[in-house]
Order: structure tokens, then C-alpha cells, then sequence
């Protein structure tokens, strides 16, 4: 008999439970927070800068010391299949392993459950072309530290390092990938869209007054490791030249949804 009360229950529980969240009611007209909160990995280790040694698939030990990327055009989709997209002049991000500050790039969007993140890891062509003084923040092309004066375009990926495996006399390792399809004349196209489906591990419930903190694992070791294998004494210096389209790829699939922290309150200050 207990047990039959017990089972009843936790049957009315799971049910109250069910209805709470499916009850969960929004309105377009207001916003909540959204922060995306980028968690920097090698493999299986946090990264570290200018610490902890790596090791690839080649077998070669690294340490990085500078990782930076762009994070950008930031669109959200919810359950009814509707698409927030971030207004452009407030999608830009430049995630930098150094600056703890810009891992968690934050905005605002109408209340709703979302189940995927899209965003351009890159710079979009039109942005590119803008008119530089246009470009302000962490598009500034005099202070970002990620564009090629010389190329007249920005870096979307940036990861230095040494290894003893470089040829280099000082033992270093540069990965500076760009290119965004040219401006007059045709060059490649390393943008990449990255599209993140929040069902299995937690979709985004946005509502007025709290944050959604969107966790995610980035596993900047696949610059190297992955579909195509990129040794560092093969490729100690890949720009303009080496395969960049190669480690553009790679790195595309660098992104895992974590978890969603959802309902985190927001301070009135």
C-alpha cells in the first residue's frame, strides 16, 4: 500500500513538473538575456595559455599562447520554428583565450524556448567590404589584432604557439586563417556557419528579468586534429598560403553544446 502511495506520488510529481514547464508561457513583446558562454578545450584539457602541453595526432607536443576567433551573425530558432536574428551592428564577438571577459558575450532576445544557435564564425563578406570607419569595436581594424593590412582582410581564426616539432628557429607555429571570397577578384571562402542544436543537451528559456547561459565546449585542438590532419613540421605557418581551407574545416566542427543554464536571475543594478 506505501508503495502504491509512494508510486502515486511521484507520478502526480513528474506530472505537476511536466505541466510547470510546458505551462511556461511568453511574450514576444519582452526580452530576456542570452549569454553564450565559450568554453576554450584541447581535447580532453581546459586550455591554458602558455602552460599546458598539448599533443596532436602527429604526435607532436605544442603550447599555445594566443587563440582568438570571430563569433558573428548570431540567429536563434525556437520551437515553433520562428528565427530571432541579432541585429548585425550588435552580433559581433571576438572570443579571446587571453581577455576572460569576451567568453561570454551576451545579448538580448524576445522570450521564448529556443532549441538552436546559428552564427558565422568569421567576418561576412559585407561587413569586410564596409567603408573601415564603419567598423568599430572589436571590428576596429587598427586594434583587434585580427586583420592583414597587407591583404585588406580580417583573420577569423588566430592560434599561435611553440612546439619543438616547428622548423622555425625559434620554435614557433602561427595559424592565421581568413580569406572571405575576395573583393574584385574571387579568392577562397573560409566563412564558416555553424549551426547548434540545443534539444539534446538543453534548449534556451528566455524570458524577462533572467539570463539563458548557452554553455559551450570548444575544442580548438581540431584546428589540427580534425578531418584533415595538419602537422606543425609539415605546416609551422599557415596564411594566405598552406592549407588554410583544410584548418578552416577543421576548426568548423570545433563547437559541442554543453549544457543551458536557464532561468539565471538577473541583478536589478
Amino acid at each position: 500500500m506505501k508503495f502504491k502511495l509512494f508510486l502515486c506520488g511521484l507520478v502526480a510529481a513528474t506530472t505537476l513538473f511536466s505541466c510547470q514547464k510546458d505551462d511556461i508561457t511568453f511574450d514576444s513583446n519582452k526580452k530576456g538575456q542570452v549569454k553564450l558562454k565559450f568554453d576554450n578545450i584541447v581535447g580532453g584539457k581546459t586550455l591554458k595559455l602558455n602552460s599546458t602541453e598539448y599533443t596532436n595526432s602527429s604526435n607532436e607536443k605544442f603550447k599555445i599562447d594566443l587563440m582568438k576567433y570571430y563569433v558573428s551573425n548570431v540567429k536563434l530558432t525556437d520551437d515553433k520554428g520562428q528565427v530571432y536574428v541579432v541585429p548585425k551592428k550588435e552580433s559581433f564577438f571576438l572570443i579571446d583565450a587571453e581577455k576572460t571577459e569576451s567568453l561570454f558575450p551576451k545579448f538580448e532576445a524576445p522570450e521564448g524556448n529556443y532549441t538552436k544557435l546559428e552564427f558565422t564564425l568569421g567576418i561576412d563578406q559585407e561587413t569586410s567590404k564596409s567603408p573601415a570607419e564603419e567598423r568599430t569595436g572589436v571590428l576596429d581594424i587598427a586594434t583587434s589584432g585580427m586583420y592583414w593590412s597587407w591583404n585588406s582582410g580580417y583573420i577569423f581564426f588566430k592560434m599561435e604557439g611553440t612546439s619543438d616539432a616547428s622548423p622555425n628557429k625559434d620554435k614557433r607555429f602561427a595559424y592565421h586563417i581568413g580569406l572571405f571570397g575576395g573583393y574584385d577578384k574571387p579568392t577562397k571562402n573560409n566563412i564558416k556557419e555553424i549551426s547548434i542544436d540545443l534539444n539534446k543537451a538543453g534548449s534556451a528559456t528566455v524570458k524577462q528579468g533572467f539570463s539563458s547561459d548557452i554553455h559551450l565546449l570548444c575544442d580548438v585542438g581540431r584546428a589540427l586534429d580534425g578531418p584533415n590532419k595538419i602537422s606543425i613540421a609539415k605546416n609551422p605557418v599557415v596564411m594566405v598560403s598552406g592549407p588554410n581551407e583544410e584548418i578552416a574545416n577543421n576548426y568548423a566542427g570545433m563547437f559541442t553544446h554543453d549544457h543551458t543554464h536557464n532561468q539565471q536571475k538577473l541583478s536589478n543594478e
